[in-house]
């Protein structure tokens, strides 16, 4: 395997589904990117040191196929999930940045993680790390019928819940296993759930 190969191998492991994604979300020229992928140009040092820490994979494996692609890294940790399966952001750390870091490995670079705080979620528990992405406002219909972090509309709370369709149009209806659920909610936006572990 070559290096334009496991770079596309990476970029699919990220969850991007294109090169011209990843290229945004990288934040390099789509074309020099996409050249890179499909072996028409080398990947100079430099580009591989970026894909290799964009993707979270082994900088030696990307550039030699030495090794393995996965590596142990870090995502932030943003804030914790209290009561009612709110959310509380912790926002009094630098942009990027979170209040700790917990290691994760395999994921995409804008992963971050919330810890469970109380025994609200149960079956989740007490200090389990919820980790999500969030690239964009809206609801994807990847969410459907799947737990997510949703904001609701008019300046609401951030929750973890579960997403159904709401009676009336362009609502949802969210679900958790203690309460009941909030019907016909409007989202600002919506994020699946990519893994949950205990610490």
């Amino acid at each position: 395997m070559e290096i334009h190969e496991r770079l596309q191998q990476a970029r699919r492991k990220a969850g991007f589904e294109t090169a011209a994604a990843a290229a945004a979300a990288i934040g390099v020229n789509p074309v020099t990117y996409w050249q890179h992928e499909s072996g028409l140009r080398g990947v100079s040092r430099k580009n591989a040191e970026r894909y290799a820490a964009f993707f979270r994979v082994d900088l030696t494996w990307l550039a030699t196929g030495r090794g393995r692609p996965a590596r142990k890294d870090s995502i932030p940790v943003v804030g914790y999930v209290g009561a009612g399966a709110e959310v509380h952001p912790v926002d009094d750390h630098a942009l990027g940045d979170g209040f700790d870091r917990i290691e994760a490995s395999a994921l995409p670079a804008d992963a971050v993680a919330l810890i469970v705080r109380g025994d609200s979620m149960y079956p989740i528990e007490d200090g389990w790390v919820i980790i999500y992405r969030r690239d964009r406002d809206g609801v994807p219909s990847a969410c459907l019928n799947r737990l997510c972090v949703v904001k609701v509309a008019n300046d609401g709370p951030t929750l973890i819940k579960k997403i159904r369709r709401g009676s009336e149009k362009n609502t949802y209806t969210l679900e958790s296993w203690n309460a009941p659920p909030r019907e016909n909610q409007v989202l600002d936006w919506a994020a699946p759930v990519e893994d949950l572990k205990p610490r």
